[in-house]
């Protein structure tokens, strides 16, 4: 019986993961290394939807909740504010730099 409540004490030590495990910060920095952020439409600017953002974040939506927020929190705090987009669709407007 004392094997079986070590193994039990093992497994509830493992670290909680979190929904920040999910997140690369470096993805982030290159992201914001190659786009600068526009504050409207313009002819030579990238459109981000969130569909976009996800793909190109690789933000898969786990168990425990969407990774993709918290890059667009990130994205945010950077100066990469959604805008809502002519159909209405909350979109990032980007320029490369």
């Amino acid at each position: 019986m004392g094997k079986r409540k070590n193994q039990m004490m093992e497994i509830n030590a493992q670290p909680e993961v979190t929904l920040h495990d999910f997140v690369i910060p470096a993805k982030i920095d290159a992201f914001c290394n190659k786009y600068k952020p526009l504050d409207h439409w313009r002819e030579d600017c990238d459109v981000f939807n969130d569909s976009q953002l996800r793909t190109y974040f690789k933000a898969v939506v786990t168990p425990i909740g969407d990774p993709l927020a918290l890059y667009i929190n990130e994205l945010s705090a950077r100066g990469f504010k959604m805008k809502d987009d002519e159909c209405g669709e909350p979109v990032i407007y980007a320029v490369v730099k």
